[in-house]
């Protein structure tokens, strides 16, 4: 340990000490008021309180410890969470905690600069997704005491800006789509076109049980949403007969069908839906565009942003970032406040809309 004076009985007090279980030192500081003695004693009292904590908690050695208690406490059990933790627990599990951080930027920079199975640049909202999962597991350590402190700080790893997509299918894009579908993979029809009408997130429809509709109230339950809250989706009428003639062995509320008349849920249907938006000649299209293309039209009806809200499962008001921004459409539904003018008799009319 060591004392540093600062000022007139004002001392800065530097404790690095080694704890019995952890490969590495411990360090401290502390400013402290009063005697060199008393600065003396309190530098002691420091290492016997990290050595007493340290001994009686759970000892982390490696980044893999971290990431295990994270999933543990946080009960981490949806599929892109564990599939992330496993990713970071094979990459980076064997880590010293000490050296982390100048690992982690290392690691960073190579996932940035590696493409995808897609053959394309990594999104900047999945390096996000990296390091907020990475530094939220560190949070949880340091409020158990499990390390002293978080190296993934927001100074050193800022969020990456994103570029929000505003991809819009106009009525006769989807109707293009849609007619291509009809004809080439029509058993993902069903699930795209709901999806233009009704705001879905791709991973809570496709292995819904067939149960999830329900014929009384015409709405679909999803009982476990990204939100992490039930959603209640509505059924417009020209879709009930589907929903309602799903054949009755099928347990899919959306599937699929192989040559043997075996129902299977719907899965991952990306190469479909990629063959068809190339038959229809749509470029940069995702289905996760259909989203936007639900939310805004939607509003366009009348629908309020609480409902909207309600339906697609979010928590916070997102319509602004769902919503198609459409500037010239916009200035021509303006409604402009009411003016009082004087006419030439010096009386006062109403004009605006």
């Amino acid at each position: 340990m060591a004392l540093e004076k600062i000022g007139p009985n004002k001392w800065r007090i530097k404790v690095c000490t080694r704890v019995k279980g952890i490969d590495y030192p411990i360090r401290k500081q502390e400013l402290f008021e009063g005697t060199k003695t008393d600065a003396e004693l309190r530098a002691s009292e420091i290492v016997k309180a990290i050595r007493d904590r340290k001994e009686s908690s759970l000892t982390v050695r490696t980044f893999s410890d971290i990431l295990e208690t994270y999933k543990t406490k946080k009960d981490k059990k949806s599929a892109p969470d564990l599939s992330r933790i496993a990713k970071l627990k094979k990459d980076l599990g064997h880590l010293q905690i000490e050296i982390f951080a100048d690992k982690f930027e290392e690691y960073l920079e190579i996932v940035k600069n590696t493409n995808t199975v897609r053959r394309n640049p990594p999104n900047p909202a999945t390096i996000n997704r990296i390091v907020e999962m990475v530094r939220a597991a560190f949070n949880l350590a340091k409020k158990l005491d499990l390390v002293e402190k978080n190296p993934i700080t927001p100074a050193r790893f800022p969020k990456t800006k994103l570029k929000a997509r505003d991809r819009y299918l106009d009525s006769a894009e989807q109707e293009n789509l849609l007619n291509v579908i009809r004809e080439h993979r029509p058993h993902i029809l069903p699930l795209v076109e709901y999806s233009f009408l009704v705001p879905v997130r791709k991973g809570e429809m496709i292995n819904l049980p067939k149960t999830a509709f329900n014929p009384f109230t015409n709405t679909i339950y999803v009982p476990d949403s990204k939100a992490d809250i039930p959603i209640h989706k509505p059924v417009p009428e020209h879709m009930l007969h589907y929903f309602r003639n799903i054949p009755a062995d099928c347990p899919y509320l959306f599937y699929r069908q192989d040559k043997n008349g075996k129902y299977y849920p719907l899965g991952d249907f990306r190469k479909a839906f990629k063959f068809c938006l190339k038959i229809a000649g749509l470029k940069d299209v995702r289905y996760h565009d259909t989203r936007h293309c639900a939310a805004t039209n939607t509003y366009v009806t009348g629908t309020t942003e609480r409902e909207i809200m309600d339906v697609a499962g979010w928590k916070t008001p997102m319509l602004s970032t769902y919503w198609h921004k459409n500037s010239l459409k916009s200035a021509q539904n303006y409604k402009f406040p009411v003016i009082k003018e004087k006419n030439g008799n010096g009386k006062q009319e109403k004009t605006g809309s």
